[in-house]
């Protein structure tokens, strides 16, 4: 079991994420958290084809850290939602992508959607896989106005929906996706330059 940070309940919480519900440590689950209390099928869905669709519910069950529901990774892209606490983020405001440290002009295709600035950075200081990554300094933040999507399709080598998935990318609209496979999760290129997250940050922690 993963050992949460020390001082991590000192860490102020954003109100939008007060209402989560927790695992047994205490620790917030995301609203994009996969719950045991459904299953994913593959269904044909108008506009997308071939589409894993999923029927847990948030607080039913037990949540399954670490893994995510397809369909609402896919809403929190297409509707600009937190994945964190699943509230819309606003056009007025700016989308906060975080991710891995860049390989060569920075991360094209994040998998992980978008957060509110105050989730990220609550998220950034409590979440044990972050924080992994933010002392290491392989963590980076993108924080934009706009980004792009694209779709991730994966290709099921047997009844396990869950496993032994083969993935590809295809822009929006590609007539290969379809026949190909199963539409799985959104992915976004954020528009935008990627900063350390120790020094957003700081940044942020500055200008709140």
């Amino acid at each position: 079991m993963t050992t949460m940070p020390t001082g991590w309940r000192q860490v102020p919480m954003p109100t939008e994420v007060k209402p989560l519900p927790r695992d047994p440590r205490g620790y917030l689950v995301g609203w994009t958290t996969l719950w045991e209390s459904g299953t994913r099928t593959l269904r044909k869905v108008a506009g997308t084809g071939p589409t894993l669709v999923c029927t847990c519910v948030p607080g039913r069950g037990r949540p399954l850290l670490g893994q995510v529901c397809p369909q609402r990774q896919r809403a929190c892209m297409n509707e600009r939602r937190c994945q964190l606490c699943g509230l819309r983020i606003k056009h007025r405001f700016r989308a906060v992508f975080v991710a891995g440290a860049p390989k060569g002009d920075g991360p094209g295709f994040v998998i992980e959607p978008p957060l509110h600035r105050s989730c990220a950075a609550y998220a950034i200081q409590v979440c044990p896989h972050l924080i992994t990554g933010h002392r290491g300094g392989d963590l980076h933040v993108a924080e934009v106005q706009e980004y792009h999507l694209l779709e991730q399709r994966v290709r099921p080598q047997g009844r396990d929906l869950s496993a032994g998935l083969l993935p590809q990318v295809f822009a929006p609209g590609d007539t290969d996706a379809h026949a190909f496979g199963a539409l799985d999760n959104l992915v976004a290129a954020p528009q935008g330059p990627w900063t350390p997250a120790a020094d957003w940050l700081k940044h942020t922690r500055t200008t709140a």
